[in-house]
């Protein structure tokens, strides 16, 4: 197997690719606690670098390109399994389970049989993406905000330009979404700020506002020359109500929508909401459904610094689903928590208060199965893949009790670089026959996973999966995807590099497709 281009042909004089697991095994912080990499995952990157390195000497290639190649993905997925049929953790010498991830050992030294195992060509539909407008009134008016975010996910996307905005900006955006992942379509959504009311821009304290979150999906949709990204309109009801309802209507009007985003966590003054409080909740609903755009999005779980962890529980999301039965309420994150524990994240218990538990519990109390409540995975599966039997509990409670119609891909990147790892892992995910039998837990046929991947949501955001999979390869970013995968090598996103153009070649050819205004 020859060097990768995209390895060989760097400068010596450029910042070293590291040579590391292509999945994350190590510390990270979200700014309101530090996970410190455990005992087991050091153990666990420990053992996939000498198997690495054992299989590479026999295949005669570079360790670095192994990690890099698909046998790489293959023999990081393996140990994982291997690290959970561990009674003790203190081998990685047992079989796997028949959970897990369906790697066969020959994958981790057949290059081809890893990359059929890896790959696919569903139709996906990440229903949950984010980036900050690089250039924006926030600079001068919440001029912490941009650098804030990225240095709360540093330690995701690997990024160490010495302006860590442009790690998360629109041109990392279309690198890491469409460049170096299978991604077909993507939801653009927002996050919450306070509104300006000093007479500058409404929105002058948002990285996105969004009037800017438009016209980057205009942008973005110009560059591609098709339908690659629909937008969202932020909505925060508890910072000045009347404002946020005309700002509905206006993005309304002025650029359309295909979705409605919500923080109950945050509001200006610290205290949350909920969505069937009268002042704040119902208005906004009632405003969606009066526009005819009856797709509401509910950030629930994941609770940072200065928010109210009160209103991360989701029971609001059951009563206002099945109050409102013509109207699509997705749950994002699926009300996990950050770091989410074993001990939390296990079979379904009506009487945990943490966790996706907490979503199944109001879909089951409310009689909402197969009805209006959406479960999300943004966040969820990225934080679970690397445990094994945490993510069988998960992914099974979720598609059991919501069905797989119900349960909508999301990878919450760019935050959290390249979403093509969790694409991948996905694509191997299996649930074991135990588990099955035990919990109920479906089978993760091709079939469920296509739904779970992207036509499900389809459905609720009224494309058509097939026609825009037909006309993907015609399109820009679609070719730029075919000539930098045939002139640098694919997997570029292997060791989570930082985003955008990294040789003259790159910029070159994304000048080419884009007229040298990518973003």
């Amino acid at each position: 197997m020859s060097r990768l281009p995209w390895i060989k042909n760097r400068k010596k004089t450029a910042p070293d690719v590291g040579e590391k697991p292509p999945i994350r095994l190590g510390s990270f912080s979200n700014g309101e606690f530090f996970h410190e990499q455990t005992r087991l995952e050091r153990r666990i990157a420990r053992e996939i670098m000498v198997r690495a390195d054992d299989s590479a000497r026999k295949l005669g290639m570079d360790r670095r390109d192994f990690l890099a190649s698909a046998m790489g993905m293959a023999t990081s997925l393996s140990v994982l399994n291997l690290a959970a049929s561990c009674a003790s953790g203190d081998e990685f010498a047992r079989p796997a389970p028949d959970g897990g991830y369906g790697i066969p050992d020959a994958a981790t030294m057949d290059c081809k049989l890893a990359e059929e195992i890896l790959g696919g060509d569903e139709f996906i539909f990440d229903v949950q993406t984010h980036h900050i407008e690089h250039e924006g009134a926030w600079r001068t008016a919440n001029p912490t905000v941009g650098p804030g975010l990225a240095g709360l996910f540093k330690s995701f996307n690997g990024c160490d330009l010495e302006d860590g905005t442009r790690c998360i900006d629109a041109d990392a955006y279309l690198h890491k979404i469409f460049l170096e992942s299978d991604t077909t379509i993507a939801v653009l959504s927002g996050f919450s700020a306070p509104l300006c009311t000093d007479g500058g821009p409404e929105e002058c304290n948002n990285p996105l506002g969004n009037d800017a979150l438009a016209r980057s999906v205009e942008r973005f949709n110009r560059i591609a020359r098709s339908q690659r990204v629909v937008n969202h309109c932020q909505v925060n009801p508890k910072d000045h109500l009347d404002r946020q309802l005309a700002i509905m209507e206006k993005i309304h009007a002025e650029f359309g929508v295909w979705g409605w985003k919500t923080y109950p966590e945050w509001s200006p003054d610290g205290k949350g909401w909920a969505l069937n409080d009268e002042a704040y909740g119902i208005p906004m609903i009632e405003k969606a459904r009066e526009l005819g755009v009856k797709v509401i999005c509910i950030h629930k779980g994941i609770v940072f610094p200065g928010w109210d962890p009160d209103a991360s529980d989701p029971r609001d999301c059951g009563i206002v689903a099945k109050a409102y039965p013509d109207t699509a309420f997705i749950v994002y994150h699926s009300a996990i928590e950050f770091d989410p524990k074993p001990e939390d994240e296990g079979p379904y218990d009506p009487n945990n208060d943490k966790g996706t538990d907490r979503l199944v519990r109001t879909l089951l109390e409310n009689d909402l199965a197969g009805k209006n409540l959406y479960a999300e995975l943004g966040s969820v599966w990225g934080q679970v893949m690397n445990d094994p039997i945490m993510a069988q509990h998960v992914i099974g409670k979720l598609v059991k009790h919501f069905g797989p119609d119900h349960v909508l891909w999301g990878s919450e990147c760019v935050w959290l670089g390249s979403p093509q790892p969790q694409i991948e892992a996905f694509r191997a995910f299996q649930i074991s026959r135990e588990f099955q039998d035990r919990y109920g837990y479906p089978e993760l046929t091709a079939e469920i996973k296509a739904k779970i991947f992207g036509r499900s949501a389809a459905r609720i955001y009224g494309v058509d999966p097939d026609a825009i999979r037909c006309r993907v390869p015609s399109t820009a970013t679609a070719r730029l995807k075919g000539v930098m995968d045939g002139e640098l090598g694919g997997r570029r996103w292997s060791f989570q590099e930082m985003g955008g153009p990294r040789t003259r070649r790159e910029f070159l050819d994304l000048a080419r497709f884009t007229g040298g205004k990518p973003g």
